[in-house]
């Protein structure tokens, strides 16, 4: 061994090209290295198991460091991972026409108002130097936030942007959602107003060097850039410079100036990758990367050169920190880069409450709003926990919490019962993983067709549930019959699992499908994702062997009742179009930034994966992306027909059926009339 203890190394595994583990982790193994392997969720997962003591160390980015502090994770960082010969990775620089500066000395605030912005735009990944938070900690620089309660987070900087500055070409998404986009740019149009054409992502003016040609072409007066970039752009260090180059100049933080040919005056500098390890480890994992040669990094086919790999370095040699230090501390030494995490937000402070079920679904909405925050998406989650999803509908329908998440089995009792809609849903086009209701039946009966099933024992997973709501809905209108009739007459036997307070088996997919097997039901209501689970658990079952699926007429292709998306968003119907917006934005950036596309080759938090070993934690792991309804009119949707969501969203009365729940709005009416009446 090269160390004599054996140390852990926590990776978490990339997509395609940067799929590491399975070549290099064997070499490690295979020539005793003393390191192995252990794979984590994503970033954030490493870095908890660092601090519980069951990995030693790993790779991070300074942005981890900084969603983590609030954990008060006990870690110390050994080594920076440079990939160029410079102590930052990023030096955030302003460059300004020189048509704008006065003639004396003067004010940021004086220099840049009522001037027009080349907004270099923002971004979450590794090409572009500024994300969200960073964007917003140079605006706050030179301008004051607005804070308006009757606007978004987003519409009150997009304001404060068009009040401080004449026009600007702030090009590319300002939300993710396209319709919300475009009413955004309508309602500040100086801030397209200095764009060649779309205001979108592909603009001329668009990004970093979309912002530089915007300056030079002389539209715009100031943006903001990566110094190397500026530098490259201008061919300042080319002998030649690009024709013109006297016309700009650095603006400094302070107000003043400087030529293009002297060092730049920096507005915010970020620190490179890090190595982190377990305090205890720390010696151990300093001395193994100063193992690691130039060699090693580039060529070496043995254990040295898969750590390399393994540890991102294969560009460059981990540089040692002597002594290593604490994350924030080790922050601290990047001007601007810890301030631009702690900005003082709007008094009062807004935020989205979002209502849990479990200490282990708080614990990850807390790390989620953590991840969040460090790229600028707010106002942030404030995660509350109830005993139930009951309890989390009644406290969103009591203005308790702003949202909760709930599969589609709680679709009608939260529009019926609690005045709540689904704002976004968790959707996939994979038909076999969505909450699809089928119609399974025995082959040996005589059932052919839908309309075979009046006057049969039906089982259901529960009452009120999707698969209760879905089959009336189809039946109901199919034998154009009342919902009445429906309920009192059309099947012979009904087993639903909380109906009239009877209980014939435990609530639950497999035990409708059970009661099917066991002959004491003709039909089962469930979903396709449930039956094939159980035919590969139950392979060797005769009785399964005979269960079929029997298809509505309208639907043989996809043969269900019914299908619903994986899980919902849901908020008061009460809500204003400012907290709709907010909520939306918030969400869908989540879901671009940690869902299953992020923008960086491995992930710092997964919003679908598995969180401390448990899957299926507030959100589902067969997740695509969360959308709005309006993903069903968009391909492949709008060809897939019984949609469960389309459906109930057209349904005004839920009230027929067995002991359907009074609502709250009506026992309010009902409470005050009683209180009009004794005091009349």
């Amino acid at each position: 061994l090269f160390l004599s203890v054996t140390v852990r190394l926590c990776i978490v595994e990339g997509r395609g090209l940067y799929k590491r583990a399975p070549t290099h982790c064997p070499i490690l193994d295979k020539e005793k290295a003393g390191v192995e392997c252990v794979l984590g969720t994503d970033r954030l997962d490493c870095l908890r198991r660092i601090s519980k003591g069951t990995v030693d160390f790993g790779v991070f980015f300074p942005e981890d460091l900084v969603a983590a502090q609030w954990a008060n994770i006990d870690v110390l960082v050994t080594n920076e991972l440079r990939l160029r010969s410079r102590p930052f990775a990023r030096n955030i620089v302003a460059v300004v026409n020189r048509r704008i500066l006065p003639d004396d000395s003067s004010t940021l605030h004086a220099v840049l108002k009522n001037s027009t912005l080349c907004h270099p735009g923002e971004s979450m990944d590794y090409l572009r130097p500024l994300s969200e938070t960073l964007s917003a900690y140079l605006e706050t620089l030179v301008l004051e936030r607005s804070c308006d309660p009757a606007r978004s987070h987003t519409e009150n900087r997009l304001k404060a942007l068009a009040d401080f500055y004449g026009k600007a070409c702030k090009a590319g998404p300002w939300v993710p959602d396209k319709n919300r986009d475009a009413e955004l740019k309508r309602q500040y149009p100086s801030l397209c107003a200095a764009c060649a054409k779309t205001c979108m992502a592909g603009d001329i003016y668009w990004g970093n060097s979309g912002a530089l040609t915007c300056l030079t072409d002389g539209v715009g007066d100031v943006t903001w850039g990566e110094a190397d970039d500026v530098k490259s752009y201008f061919k300042i260090q080319e002998g030649e410079p690009l024709t013109g180059y006297e016309n700009f100049a650095y603006l400094c933080r302070d107000g003043t100036w400087q030529d293009l040919t002297s060092e730049p005056c920096i507005w915010l500098r970020k620190p490179w990758n890090v190595i982190v390890a377990k305090r205890k480890a720390s010696e151990a994992v300093s001395k193994l990367t100063q193992s690691l040669t130039n060699s090693s990094v580039t060529v070496d086919q043995h254990w040295r050169g898969a750590l390399a790999a393994l540890l991102e370095s294969n560009q460059a040699l981990p540089e040692p920190l002597h002594p290593p230090r604490a994350p924030m501390d080790y922050l601290a030494q990047a001007q601007g880069f810890r301030e631009a995490y702690s900005q003082a937000g709007c008094d009062p402070p807004r935020h989205i409450n979002f209502c849990t079920t479990s200490l282990l679904a708080k614990n990850k909405c807390e790390w989620l709003s953590e991840a969040g925050a460090v790229y600028g998406i707010a106002p942030p989650l404030q995660c509350i926990m109830r005993t139930s999803t009951e309890e989390c509908l009644k406290a969103v329908f009591d203005g308790e919490c702003d949202a909760t998440a709930a599969d589609s089995d709680w679709l009608v009792a939260g529009m019926r019962d609690y005045a709540l809609k689904p704002i976004l849903h968790e959707i996939t086009p994979i038909m076999e993983q969505t909450g699809s209701i089928v119609a399974y039946v025995n082959k040996d009966s005589e059932i052919t067709k839908m309309a075979d099933l009046r006057g049969k024992r039906a089982a259901f997973p529960r009452y009120d549930g999707a698969a209760w709501h879905s089959v009336k809905d189809y039946i109901t209108k199919h034998e154009k019959m009342s919902c009445k009739d429906y309920v009192e007459g059309y099947f012979k036997e009904i087993c639903a699992p909380g109906m009239d307070g009877k209980k014939c088996y435990e609530a639950g997919e497999e035990e409708a499908l059970k009661s099917l097997l066991d002959g004491k039901s003709d039909v089962a209501f469930v979903s396709m994702k449930t039956f094939n689970s159980f035919k590969e658990t139950n392979a060797a079952s005769e009785n399964l062997e005979k269960i079929v699926p029997l298809c509505p007429e309208g639907n043989k292709k996809f043969c269900f009742v019914s299908w619903s998306n994986l899980g919902h968003i849901f908020v008061a119907n009460n809500l204003t179009n400012i907290r709709r917006h907010e909520i939306i934005n918030v969400f869908t950036k989540l879901d671009q930034l940690f869902g299953k596309h992020p923008p960086f080759h491995n992930a710092m938090f997964s919003m679908y994966g598995s969180f401390n070993h448990e899957m299926e934690v507030i959100f589902h792991s067969n997740t695509k992306s969360l959308a709005t309804i309006d993903v069903l009119s968009t391909h492949p949707y709008n060809k897939i027909p019984y949609n469960f969501e389309l459906a109930m969203s057209n349904v005004t009365d839920f009230s027929c059926g067995f002991g359907a729940k009074t609502t709250p709005s009506l026992i309010l009416l009902l409470v005050t009339l009683v209180v009009y009446l004794i005091n009349s």
